[in-house]
């Protein structure tokens, strides 16, 4: 009895298994890539495995789940709020901060909105820290107030939303109506004083100049005569016109 027939049909239902059980294996392998600046976070039926570092990662079987974060450093802007001073000034401020992920897990787990857990401990930060200070001194020490918010916020932000908070500055300050009124007050009495004041030291530069005048010519009469002998020709030049002259004036055209 010829067994060709049978082992070709066996080999050809083999390779036709081996086809299928091939396909069935590749459906069930799920290929993730994580890139250089990312983490992955690997759950399996929403329990966490593993974090994932960059590169290509095979996952097999059913329930994976693979989250990715951004690892760089991140600017957030603060959006703009109203606060009071403590000598009741109203003013809004916006602040920046600058900040990246040092926990994935923890980052991840903490809240269901991380950056705005963020954003909210910086707003608070800011009620605290100005809220007890003067107008005057917010408004004179606006760029010096970042390195007392970033030592409020650094340690909570770090224990328990696993940031990392590199910078955090007052990037804004906007006056309220009636301070922006009194501001622009106060500027403009300043320009007019200013303009006053240099009015006032022409004024004294020119009588400073016809004093020392004075003292010439008293020291020097013949200097008198000269100068109107000049405003004379000059008036006249191109011109024929007789000059009546008192005789004080008289006396000071002819030499002693």
């Amino acid at each position: 009895m010829n067994d060709t027939p049978l082992l070709i049909l066996i080999a050809a239902f083999g390779f036709v298994a081996v086809l299928l059980t091939a396909k069935w294996l590749v459906a069930r392998v799920r290929t993730t890539t994580i890139w250089q600046h990312q983490t992955g976070l690997h759950f399996k039926h929403g329990r966490f495995v593993r974090e994932l570092g960059s590169g290509r990662h095979f996952l097999f079987g059913s329930g994976h789940e693979v989250v990715t974060l951004d690892l760089r450093l991140t600017e957030a802007v603060v959006p703009s709020q109203e606060l009071l001073t403590a000598d009741g000034a109203s003013l809004r401020l916006t602040a920046v901060a600058q900040w990246r992920i040092v926990d994935p897990h923890r980052f991840l787990a903490a809240s269901d909105n991380p950056r705005q857990a963020l954003h909210t401990r910086i707003q608070l930060a800011l009620r605290e820290l100005l809220g007890g200070q003067a107008f005057d001194a917010v408004l004179e020490g606006k760029t010096g107030f970042g390195p007392a918010l970033l030592e409020r916020v650094r340690e909570s932000a770090a224990t328990d939303l696993g940031i990392e908070v590199v910078s955090l500055e007052i990037r804004d300050l906007l006056l309220g109506p009636e301070l922006k009124k009194a501001q622009a007050e106060i500027l403009t009495a300043r320009k007019e004083s200013l303009a006053k004041l240099e009015k006032a030291r022409g004024e004294a530069a020119a009588l400073r100049t016809l004093a020392n005048g004075a003292r010439v010519l008293e020291s020097h009469p013949d200097l008198v005569r000269l100068r109107f002998l000049e405003l004379v020709k000059d008036a006249g030049r191109g011109h024929q016109f007789v000059i009546g002259l008192s005789p004080d004036l008289v006396g000071l055209t002819k030499k002693d």
